[in-house]
């Protein structure tokens, strides 16, 4: 079994790789490129003028954070004091909709709390997605993220999915809630993941790495299904985009309700990407809410 395990987590890793195209964007869709360049102009802010400032440029004026609950970005930004300390990340994939209007990038970020020349104290891998705006621009209409071990935003080689930014120019119905309840109302919540997930799956945990491939993130999510046991009550709330070209994305928390009658909470963050005649899963993250332990 254990070898049967490793076999397969090879061959993900091949398959993984093989469809992605690593370093220059140069032969990528315009329309990548340029968000893309948009990710990276607004890090580059957060070092030279501040991460409150960077965060009010290219936040949409609906764009959401967490904090840890679901808030107006804007909002909260413009109310938080100013202070010196940066957060830094750089982009390590990237994907964007058929039609050049939403995607999504996700990499490392580091937290210095006294500004870039300080040393830093936190670590994890951010979530973005972005929106094209009417004025042409994108902004970002959400962004969340996990804290893991430590890790080197300098060193995010920037990838893509083999079809960024192809497939069909407009797909019609987009996944509903039926499917967040198919997935989440298992027993065994690893298995409700399986059939929907993508071979490039990306799943982001906190307190853990990312897990790239399919297999690799099913075994992982095996590993943590302790965090889910059998409960009396299972409840979660979601909100569902429009289609965008071919992709689309899902916001929520998902909450037990133990046999004990204690509870946990998490915010969850989907991108849906639609493939081989059926959407697939392509980013999944979950980070706590209340009383969940990673």
């Amino acid at each position: 079994m254990r070898c049967f395990c490793f076999l397969l987590l090879m061959m993900t890793a091949a398959v993984f790789a093989a469809g992605q195209n690593a370093g220059s964007l140069k032969k990528s869709p315009k329309s990548l490129r340029e968000l893309v360049e948009t990710e990276k102009a607004f890090a580059r802010m957060a070092a030279q003028k501040g991460t409150k400032a960077a965060f009010l440029e290219y936040l949409a004026d609906d764009g959401i954070i967490f904090q840890p609950a679901e808030t107006n970005g804007k909002q909260f930004w413009q109310n938080r004091p100013e202070s010196p300390a940066l957060l830094s990340w750089s982009p390590s994939w990237a994907d964007i909709s058929s039609d050049g209007s939403l995607g999504y990038t996700t990499g490392p970020w580091s937290f210095h709390p006294k500004g870039k020349k300080d040393a830093p104290t936190a670590f994890g891998q951010y979530l973005t997605i972005w929106k094209r705006q009417p004025d042409g621009r994108f902004k970002a209409v959400l962004d969340i993220g996990i804290s893991h071990e430590k890790n080197d935003p300098a060193t995010a080689n920037l990838k893509k999915p083999f079809d960024a930014g192809s497939g069909p120019v407009k797909v019609e119905s987009g996944i509903d809630l039926g499917v967040l309840t198919d997935i989440f109302s298992k027993e065994i919540l690893s298995q409700g993941y399986f059939k929907y997930f993508a071979d490039d799956v990306v799943v982001l945990r906190e307190g853990h790495l990312p897990f790239y491939g399919k297999t690799n993130a099913f075994v992982g999510l095996e590993k943590m299904d302790a965090l889910f046991p059998p409960r009396s009550y299972l409840n979660f709330k979601a909100d569902v985009s429009p289609v965008y070209g071919n992709m689309m994305y899902a916001r929520g928390v998902y909450q037990l309700t133990h046999k004990d009658k204690t509870s946990a909470s998490w915010n969850f963050a989907q991108i849906w990407k639609y493939r081989d005649g059926r959407w697939q899963l392509v980013v999944d993250l979950f980070t706590p809410l209340s009383n969940a332990k990673s």
